[in-house]
């Protein structure tokens, strides 16, 4: 069939027009940047900068799964192994693939119909041939494409996030087991201790000088730690294989230590005041910023609903051949006529979405400002507490335990007063280490609470985030 010159032009300007709006909103499907973006929001916040960039791996090339394994280290491996956050890094490449179709227009429509006499008459067929492209989305693409970037950009705020709150957990879990090895430690050297004091006593008795009952409590003592050191193995052999979980790597070799602790850090909070940190929340706190993203996401489609109300239009050219080979060219055009769908449902229900993100917003920055308050007060209680251990506690009861034994040396006193002092100090030990512990991880709940790290506002990141939010 040969089609004229003339539509044949009119089918290329169509079609070199369409492929101008599409090239003219063409967004690359390249994740690049955007993970880019990403890895610097959690670097800056945490102090580490994933590898997300590089291909999935589960090869470790910073640990060997059973040398000492530090806080570095299982940091970097979790944001590279945790499937979680595999999976959650796929959101991204979703939401980019999201903001490059909102750019597409539809593509256009060519149809053709072939009509012949069925008289019994014969002659030549008529035949009609047009391209129609849908132009209502020229004026929904703008909203549409700004839906779509906000979106994207919630989703880099909310992986950003989730990888801070991944950072935490390996972090406080890390920390766990330092502080448990070293309550572990304790109660090994106590139980030397216990067993330096049996053969003591032991030597006594046969000096004709204690009793059987002075080693008898003695062992009861040893006993009772040996079933505190079994029960702590016990625990500590979960919190291992939990760590394990949160690297990825839950199949692994569990027989390891975990080792530096320089990076838990529990620094003076006294330095802040609540009221900073509540500010810390509102500018740095990264799901905060996203559900404003989901806000600012939610308003766009409301503007989308509102133009769609405008009648779907379709227009292009169009070719008739009749039965006497006769040509004529012109112009298709569609228009919906809205009488049954008025989109009025569409437009309700959008705005009710961006009614419902609003309140979604303000409840994420309610429960972030609560989260960080409740951390501030365990962090600043504990604190006070170790202090008091420190300066009091210990102290006391060390200096309890060295006057018993010389009063016990030089006959003034018989074992029990010993074993009871030595029961004390013992006490006292383990509960400043379990006041460490806590406060670490308290600590390190606070630095995620505030947004990732602890620090006050400057009038440059201030403009920094005004800039960023707008």
């Amino acid at each position: 069939m040969h089609i004229p010159p003339t539509l044949c032009s009119q089918s290329r300007l169509c079609l070199s027009a369409a492929l101008g709006l599409f090239l003219a909103g063409c967004v690359s499907l390249d994740t690049t940047a955007d993970f880019d973006e990403a890895m610097g929001l959690v670097e800056e916040r945490s102090g580490w900068r994933p590898g997300w960039n590089a291909p999935w791996s589960d090869e470790l090339a910073t640990w060997d799964g059973t040398s000492p394994l530090t806080i570095d280290q299982a940091v970097t491996i979790a944001l590279q192994s945790n499937r979680t956050m595999r999976a959650t890094l796929e959101g991204i490449a979703a939401a980019r693939a999201d903001l490059v179709q909102s750019g597409l227009l539809p593509n256009p429509v060519l149809s053709a119909s072939f009509d012949t006499s069925i008289g019994g008459e014969g002659g030549p067929a008529a035949i009609s041939v047009s391209l129609v492209q849908q132009l209502t989305d020229l004026w929904l693409r703008p909203a549409r494409q700004d839906a779509a970037a906000a979106a994207l950009r919630e989703q880099i705020l909310g992986v950003s996030d989730e990888a801070l709150r991944l950072v935490a957990d390996v972090r406080q879990s890390h920390a766990g087991l330092v502080y448990g090895q070293r309550g572990i430690a304790l109660t090994e050297s106590h139980i030397e201790l216990i067993d330096r004091a049996i053969d003591i006593s032991e030597s006594r008795i046969r000096a004709g000088e204690g009793t059987q009952l002075d080693v008898n409590r003695l062992l009861q003592l040893k006993l009772s730690l040996k079933a505190d050191h079994t029960q702590q193995v016990l625990e500590i052999g979960k919190t291992r294989r939990n760590l394990l979980e949160l690297l990825g790597l839950a199949a692994a070799d569990a027989e390891w230590e975990a080792v530096d602790v320089s990076r838990h850090g529990m620094g003076d909070t006294y330095d802040f005041s609540e009221s900073e940190v509540i500010e810390m929340v509102s500018w740095q706190r990264l799901d905060v910023a996203a559900a404003h993203k989901m806000l600012e996401t939610r308003l766009h489609e409301l503007r989308v609903a509102n133009l769609g109300s405008i009648p779907e239009l379709e227009a292009g050219p169009s070719r008739e051949r009749d039965e006497e080979r006769r040509d004529a060219l012109g112009a298709e055009i569609s228009l919906e006529i809205p009488i049954f769908d008025t989109n009025q449902a569409r437009v309700a229900k959008a705005r009710s979405d961006w009614r419902r993100a609003q309140a979604m917003a303000d409840q994420v920055l309610q429960s972030a400002v609560a989260q960080s308050r409740t951390a501030w007060l365990d962090v600043k209680a504990n604190l006070e507490l170790i202090n008091f251990f420190r300066d009091q506690v210990l102290i006391v009861a060390k200096d309890n335990l060295r006057l018993a034994e010389q009063a016990f040396q030089a006959g003034q006193i018989d074992m029990t007063v010993v074993l009871e002092t030595q029961r004390e100090l013992i006490q006292a030990e383990f509960e400043l280490n379990e006041l460490e512990s806590i406060a670490a991880d308290r600590m390190i709940e606070l630095e995620y609470a505030v947004g990732g790290k602890l620090a006050r506002i400057t009038d440059t990141q201030l403009s920094k985030e005004d800039s960023e939010s707008s």
